[in-house]
């Protein structure tokens, strides 16, 4: 094995041994998500394991830690509040608050993004507006805020290419509106949950909030995505009407048969400019790089970044 091997060995391990790794709860953060997720940790469901480093949630850890760091320095916060929230409907969910500007009656949620563009064209996600709603929620209930709080996203790109933070402000009203919806979701639940005691399984499907591309990514690996979808086909059966939305569905997949094609064409030339280096009549330009593991081709028009 060798010493890369070795290290993400180690990293896995070291993430599997954490004690939120070995049992699953239901806090803030899991009540805007997959509402069959929330089902699978009310009743127990048995959880399964992922051989995978999340990458991307360790730099978001990471970097949400020093985020929280600055607005103690330099904004006055009080950081990692503990907060327990008794929803209307009796369930007690807890976690902690990011960052608690205590004076100015705000509550501020830093979450690390791939790219920031995503997140302004789209807008905050459902999970994001609940949970940080549940956490304002809480910290009135326990009087560290008053009634009127409002709470603040902010999203940083953690590849650093965008220097901008992106905000999503929710303003009270927000904030208990978005509770009813929780309450609302919860309540779906606690129905199919009924139904499933009573032997009627097919309504668990309208639950599932999420699909395999998301349940079985290397970022998620959901614990109980065998649970849904092992020994299933799934197709999506939401049927695409829009006009302008069928138009770029067929313009992809004829970009994507294009980039296969293009593929085998650069493969089949890159051989034969193997140790080729220098500069066509026409102005292109041809060279190669070591850097790498692997000997990298570049040809390029003369004055075009590579």
């Amino acid at each position: 094995m060798s010493l890369a091997d070795r290290f993400l060995r180690a990293l896995k391990d070291f993430e599997n041994a954490k004690p939120r790794n070995k049992q699953v709860r239901l806090g803030p953060s899991e009540l805007g998500g997959c509402r069959e997720y929330i089902r699978n940790v009310m009743i127990d469901s048995p959880m399964q394991e992922a051989d995978e480093w999340p990458t991307a949630a360790v730099v978001g850890t990471l970097l949400g830690t020093h985020l929280e760091s600055v607005a103690a320095e330099y904004m006055g916060a009080v950081t990692e509040v503990p907060v327990t929230a008794t929803l209307p409907n009796g369930l007690k969910v807890s976690g902690h608050a990011d960052i608690v500007l205590v004076e100015e009656n705000v509550v501020i949620d830093a979450k690390s993004k791939d790219g920031l563009a995503a997140v302004r064209r789209e807008g905050a996600s459902l999970e994001n507006r609940i949970q940080i709603s549940v956490y304002t929620y809480g910290l009135v209930q326990a009087g560290i805020l008053t009634e009127g709080a409002t709470a603040h996203l902010i999203y940083v790109d953690r590849a650093g290419n965008d220097q901008d933070i992106h905000e999503v402000a929710l303003s009270w009203a927000d904030i208990l509106d978005y509770v009813e919806l929780c309450m609302a979701r919860l309540d779906e639940v606690m129905q199919v949950q009924e139904q499933v005691d009573e032997g009627n399984t097919e309504f668990v499907q309208s639950l599932r909030d999420k699909t395999p591309p998301f349940c079985y990514s290397p970022k998620v690996m959901c614990p109980f995505r065998d649970l849904c979808w092992k020994g299933s086909e799934w197709v999506p059966d939401k049927i695409i009407t829009d006009e302008e939305v069928l138009q770029a569905v067929f313009l992809y997949d004829e970009a994507r048969a294009l980039e296969k094609e293009a593929a085998k064409v650069k493969a089949a030339q890159r051989e034969k400019l193997v140790g080729v280096s220098g500069k066509t009549p026409s102005g292109l330009s041809v060279t190669w790089t070591t850097s790498g593991r692997a000997p990298a081709l570049y040809v390029t028009q003369v004055g075009e970044k590579s």
